[in-house]
């Protein structure tokens, strides 16, 4: 795979100039130096220091060209380094970002003190970052609702519905829910409800005919002497009279006897929802005949289409709050946040956890990917990225060997004069 082509910078190349001019500096002082050294001893100190300077330069411009390419396109042994063994540094660095970054130990430190909570609740917080979350909900809304009303989608939440409620006590919790009703003597509303439906139900004129054809139907033997009709409209009467004035003395009376029945029945019902194994596999049977109808599923489905409907069509609407609803809701959230200690430290605690579990079961692929990235780059194009990259720090490294060069050669000249001018050795040299 080939990089991208980049164009060496124009630091680089000031760098690699000022280096060059150092190095012809140096040839130029070594030959005036050598061609003035019979006319005073002091140019050849300066010979030495400009001679040492050119081949420090030399010998520092050609390590660094080693790193990237042959030096004047002699393919040298050991040289163009980073071309002929790119596969292996990049596996070595690869294992090397896996063994001293990629660890939990040195990963959990920094994440110990990310405080994830508060940055998060912070910028939930502001006007502006809960804005555009409402706004991308409302985005991703429609989307997200055609996916929960896709026919297996509606099909697991009826199924759902059918496996929770078979594990439903409904039994147990319809006692505790009576109780909890007759506690504060809701039933009693309840039953004054009844009491007040069932008198105009009775009161009613289609109710009462009906009643009327029922016992006339019941009194052939006067049918032959043309009393079936009116003794019927009179025993209508008599009976609608008789259970509106009941139904009336029930509703006016708090303590009335029927009451006191209907209380004894409800305690008598709570006490065996909840205790009696007789009535609670009674419950259950019913509950499971009643999940086990054919299309039991169907109104559940029918309601969660609805549902995704209605809220697929609001969020769709161009002048809807939806969004607003939505940045509201994250504000808050996002104030929550930043009030509650213990929530935040809970979140910090699930973020470092699930990122270190996230890192440990990455971390080689993290390490493989790397290397096969390096292992795909084009080996000279690779060269040249990272010549452009740390080329012009490395270009110090001839502008320093030039000079180091300078200063070596000269104390060595000066010290080989030295050594030369000592008795010593002075009779050592003579013939």
């Amino acid at each position: 795979m080939n990089l991208p082509p980049m164009k060496p910078s124009a630091s680089l190349a000031r760098m690699k100039a000022l280096a060059l001019g150092l190095l012809l500096l140096a040839v130029v002082i070594y030959v005036v130096a050598t061609l003035l050294t019979p006319r005073h001893p002091a140019w050849a100190y300066v010979a030495a220091a400009a001679g040492a300077a050119v081949v420090g330069a030399l010998a520092d411009w050609f390590a660094v060209v080693a790193l990237f390419r042959h030096p004047l396109g002699l393919p040298i042994p050991h040289t163009a380094i980073i071309v002929a063994n790119k596969d292996r540094l990049g596996a070595q660095l690869a294992r090397f970002l896996g063994t001293h970054f990629l660890t939990a130990e040195h990963v959990r430190p920094m994440l110990a003190r990310w405080d994830v909570g508060q940055e998060l609740g912070r910028w939930l917080a502001q006007p502006e970052s809960a804005a555009r979350v409402g706004r991308w909900l409302q985005q991703a809304t429609p989307a997200l609702l055609n996916a929960l009303d896709q026919t297996f989608v509606r099909q697991w939440v009826a199924q759902l519905a059918q496996r929770l409620l078979r594990q439903v006590d409904v039994a147990t919790l319809g006692g505790q829910a009576l109780a909890a009703l007759t506690q504060h003597g809701h039933h009693q509303q309840w039953l004054n409800g009844l009491l007040q439906q069932m008198s105009h139900w009775a009161e009613q004129d289609t109710v009462q005919e009906q009643l009327t054809e029922r016992i006339a139907g019941e009194l052939k033997q006067l049918k032959y002497v043309g009393l079936d009709q009116m003794a019927a409209r009179l025993a209508t009467r008599k009976l609608v009279a008789a259970l509106t004035h009941t139904l009336a003395d029930v509703a006016a009376d708090p303590q009335h006897e029927l009451r006191h029945r209907f209380d004894d029945w409800m305690a008598q019902s709570i006490q065996r929802l909840q205790t009696d194994a007789d009535w609670q596999a009674r419950v259950a049977t019913w509950r499971d005949a009643w999940l086990d109808q054919p299309q039991w599923n169907e109104p559940i489905e029918a309601w969660w289409h609805e549902v995704m409907q209605r809220l697929g069509n609001e969020a769709q609407q161009p002048d809807t709050a939806l969004a607003e609803r939505y940045a509201s809701v994250v504000q808050t959230a996002g104030r929550q946040l930043l009030a509650d200690a213990t929530l935040r430290d809970w979140l910090n605690t699930q973020a470092q956890q699930v990122l270190l579990r996230a890192l440990e079961g990455s971390r080689d692929n993290i390490v493989g990917f790397v290397a096969q990235r390096v292992e795909a780059w084009d080996a000279h194009d690779m060269s040249r990225v990272l010549e452009d990259h740390i080329g012009r720090d490395l270009q110090f490294i001839r502008i320093n060997g030039t000079l180091v060069g300078a200063l070596v050669g000269l104390l060595l000249h000066a010290a080989t004069v030295i050594a030369i001018d000592l008795p010593l050795v002075r009779s050592w040299l003579a013939p």
